[in-house]
């Protein structure tokens, strides 16, 4: 199968946020007077959303919607003033991308990370790289592992199924893959577990870019 579209996941894939956003949620949980978490939780609770973040992050006797809803709204503000802070390209990442570019790969980014976040962080440290359509978690549309956003982007770049490609870190992103009917390539140097990635159906574990770009070099 020859392969014309990536889609990226963000968070844990193209990107280690964990120090910035474990440094803004921990703000947040200590002004409203919860425990804060050591950075490395933090890899465990990002993935689904900000939402889901501080369901898992705050105490669990005190997870109700308008507790959620206030660390929310105070993650935005906190995190706004932090999100580029430690946040970099995972090593290898410029290069796949640059080469992607050259094999006449379409390159696009789909995350649960809120949107205007998400496009921040693109136009950041890829705007090099023609990334496009770049999708975070947008009001009134499911997010992963709803398949809506990944046939967006294939139509968007009038692809087939078949010759798109989802690479993230996360159960979340396999399913998503298996939910849209795309070829899945779990990344291991990320937040997740490469057991539970095989487990969610990922059908290639990446270890290094240059493998992905490897792969899809020889399909393309």
């Amino acid at each position: 199968m020859q392969y014309s579209a990536a889609i990226f996941d963000l968070d844990g894939t193209l990107l280690d946020t964990v120090e910035d956003i474990g440094h803004a949620a921990n703000q947040v949980l200590m002004d409203m007077g919860y425990p804060p978490h050591p950075l490395s939780a933090f890899r465990q609770f990002v993935g689904s959303g900000v939402a889901v973040l501080f369901e898992r992050a705050v105490p669990q006797d005190v997870v109700h919607q308008n507790v959620i809803n206030q660390c929310m709204s105070r993650f935005s503000k906190v995190y706004e003033a932090c999100w580029n802070q430690s946040t970099l390209p995972y090593p290898g990442i410029p290069i796949l991308l640059e080469r992607l570019l050259e094999l006449d790969c379409r390159i696009a980014v789909l995350s649960n990370k809120p949107d205007r976040f998400t496009k921040k962080c693109v136009e950041e440290y890829f705007s090099d790289y023609h990334v496009d359509p770049v999708f975070g978690q947008r009001s009134g549309i499911a997010r992963k592992p709803d398949p809506q956003s990944v046939w967006e982007i294939i139509k968007y770049h009038g692809v087939s199924a078949e010759q798109t490609i989802f690479v993230g870190d996360s159960e979340i992103d396999m399913q998503t893959a298996q939910n849209a009917g795309v070829f899945s390539a779990g990344v291991t140097w990320g937040y997740g577990r490469p057991a539970s990635l095989v487990a969610q159906g990922a059908s290639l574990l990446i270890d290094h870019p240059e493998d992905l770009l490897s792969f899809i070099a020889n399909h393309s």
